[in-house]
């Protein structure tokens, strides 16, 4: 009887001692099923906080239930990780986005350099005119610059050319040449004033010597003087047109703009409306 039950004690002390040994299976996290509500998702730039494992190590030892929020499971990390990826899509479209346009950009401002501005280019430039005032005589120049100042010239807006031009008068001289000496000369003034040619010899000018037999408003009277002379025996009479040297001014207007140019065409009407302008 002794011996029966220490039997019983030493089985029932081998059964503890192997349930004890024993090793609990581990936890299927995955098996067991989470309801949506206790599902919380972890932001991708997420830590755990530095008190948590001290909390954790103070606190008893939960059941699996407890510890399921700190666990992610396959739908719940899937989620989250469909919801990071998102966000990080958008930054790396925005630098592709900036790479991309970076030479696009380069290459339209380069284009904008080189096409030039389009109403710059439509924009045409003010047609400038030029003109000539010509055949003024000393008078008319200084009527014509005392009213100059009225066109607000530039400078080099205005040029004046002058130049000595013959004026006829409509007379013509009669004359006749000088001989070898000058009481030759007279002798033969003596001589024809004797046989009705009055006449005088010239000495105050380039003709000085010569002797002056008339002046004449038709050029057939004077040629009707000569005539008589080579009847008289006097050959070498010479009709001259009598001209007189003149001061004739051009003034050239340039590159004037349209108020410029009005008021240089009113200036000419007013002083000398006679003497028109002419294009240059």
């Amino acid at each position: 009887m002794k011996w029966l039950v220490a039997l019983v004690v030493v089985l029932n002390l081998v059964v503890a001692m192997y349930g004890s040994l024993k090793q609990r299976p581990p936890l299927d996290v995955h098996a067991q099923e989470v309801s949506p509500g206790q599902v919380r998702l972890l932001p991708a730039n997420w830590k755990p906080d530095a008190s948590a494992p001290k909390a954790q190590a103070s606190a008893p030892a939960a059941s699996a239930p407890a510890a399921q929020p700190l666990h992610e499971t396959k739908p719940a990390a899937s989620a989250a990780k469909s919801q990071v990826k998102p966000a990080a899509k958008p930054e790396a479209s925005k630098l592709a986005a900036k790479a991309a346009d970076k030479p696009q950009d380069k290459a339209a401002q380069d284009k904008a350099k080189a096409t030039p501005d389009k109403t710059v280019a439509d924009k045409k430039p003010e047609a400038l005119a030029c003109y000539r005032w010509s055949g003024l005589n000393d008078s008319l120049l200084a009527r014509v610059k005392g009213g100059v100042p009225q066109l607000k010239l530039k400078s080099g807006q205005m040029q004046e050319e002058s130049k000595e031009e013959s004026k006829g008068s409509g007379r013509f001289w009669v004359y006749y040449p000088p001989l070898a000496t000058q009481s030759e000369t007279k002798t033969l003034s003596a001589e024809m004033r004797d046989k009705g040619f009055d006449n005088y010899i010239v000495s105050n000018d380039e003709f000085k010597g010569n002797l002056s037999l008339g002046l004449f408003g038709k050029e057939d009277a004077a040629k009707t003087l000569v005539a008589r002379l080579k009847a008289a025996g006097y050959d070498k009479a010479v009709v001259k047109s009598k001209d007189q040297p003149a001061k004739i001014t051009a003034l050239t207007f340039k590159d004037l703009d349209a108020a410029q140019a009005e008021r240089l065409k009113a200036l000419q009407k007013r002083l000398t409306p006679g003497i028109a302008l002419k294009g240059c």
